[in-house]
């Protein structure tokens, strides 16, 4: 969702300068109190995984495709592709600019995004935040085809109320889709590898519903919650809220269906806040890098991303304005046989005419 949060204040600072000192790629420290039930065993997939796909997929349940509808992918224009060609930091290329748009009215919205393996299709995966899944096939590394199924209660039925399907965080791991919501802010798998379309919301656990307390402990906005959410190389689920200016606090789930913060927070800019966090594991040397994207908005200088794989720089893509920027919310991450890393983002449109669903794929060299 849009980052409208504290106004007056981003109003206030808007003239201000855009770019910050250079800032060390880690999470940072948030002081004091230590965080709840610190002895509290952690979530982790491998344990989960058969009783989420027993949950999702339950007996009877046949697989279901998800509905086709038509897509159109437009190239962005060579001026807007050389303003993104000029952002790019020593070891990064734009591997292509396209404006997506369907008649279909149900496309739109889309905010986490994964890669998924070539035994299941390759493509891309995204959620909206009206409760749906969006599948994208790519040829030659290029947006073609898209489907859409709706996402189902554990009854079955599809989501009724914006509480309830605002979906934002998506990860995809060996068949289950792990999804994050705002208003309700919760975490759910569904097993779309076992039973495609047919899978049903299978509770992974509640997120916290108050900031941490060195933070204020205050009610979290239903804009401000989970936008991100990865797993870590030991098979542990995270968490990061959007939070505001700046503060972006980071949790992990527990086994027992709950969640706490790590008192931690994201490394995000001044006035920015997280949407995306993914680990990256080279499948040769199992090294990881921690890559996130960050938003921030205002009325007078519009949306304004920072996307981030290491430390100072040369490891940043900032975009804003006069090049092609929009809503930015999704990452996903894949290795190319060549060992560059290709990181896509999405934007969500909100549904909005005056804005566009747009997908970048930017190659790393590291």
């Amino acid at each position: 969702m849009r980052f409208f949060a504290a106004l007056p204040l981003i109003l206030a600072l808007a003239a201000a300068p855009a770019c910050a000192a250079p800032q060390k790629l880690q999470d940072g420290p948030v002081a004091a109190a230590p965080a709840a039930d610190p002895g509290a065993p952690l979530w982790h997939f491998e344990t989960a995984t058969p009783g989420l796909v027993a949950a999702s997929c339950p007996a009877g349940v046949q697989n279901l495709d998800p509905l086709p509808i038509d897509l159109m992918v437009s190239p962005l224009a060579a001026a807007d592709t050389a303003r993104l060609n000029a952002l790019m930091p020593s070891g990064a290329t734009l591997a292509g600019a396209w404006e997506l748009s369907s008649r279909n009215p149900l496309f739109g919205g889309l905010s986490g995004l994964a890669r998924l393996p070539e035994d299941e299709g390759g493509g891309l995966l995204a959620v909206t935040d009206e409760g749906h899944f969006a599948w994208i096939t790519l040829e030659g590394g290029a947006p073609a085809s898209a489907a859409l199924s709706a996402m189902r209660r554990p009854d079955g039925q599809s989501f009724a109320s914006k509480q309830d399907m605002d979906a934002e965080g998506l990860l995809y791991q060996d068949g289950i889709a792990l999804v994050s919501f705002e208003r309700n802010h919760r975490i759910e798998a569904f097993a779309l590898g076992h039973c495609g379309a047919a899978a049903r919301a299978a509770q992974v656990a509640s997120l916290p519903e108050t900031q941490p307390a060195t933070q204020g402990g205050r009610q979290i906005d239903p804009n401000q919650g989970a936008e991100a959410i990865f797993l870590t190389p030991q098979g542990t689920l995270g968490f990061g809220y959007e939070g505001t200016l700046g503060v972006s606090p980071l949790g992990e789930v527990l086994a027992g269906g709950t969640a706490r913060w790590t008192g931690v927070r994201a490394p995000a800019p001044r006035l920015h806040g997280l949407v995306a966090k993914e680990i990256a594991v080279h499948p040769q040397t199992g090294e990881t890098l921690p890559i996130y994207l960050f938003r921030a908005w205002d009325p007078l200088r519009g949306n304004r991303i920072e996307l981030r794989w290491g430390e100072g720089d040369p490891s940043v893509i900032r975009i804003s304005r006069p090049a092609p920027v929009d809503n930015f919310e999704g990452l996903a991450a894949e290795w190319l046989e060549d060992g560059r890393l290709r990181l896509w983002i999405i934007s969500d449109d909100n549904f909005n005419r005056s804005q566009r669903t747009l997908l970048f794929a930017f190659d790393i060299s590291l």
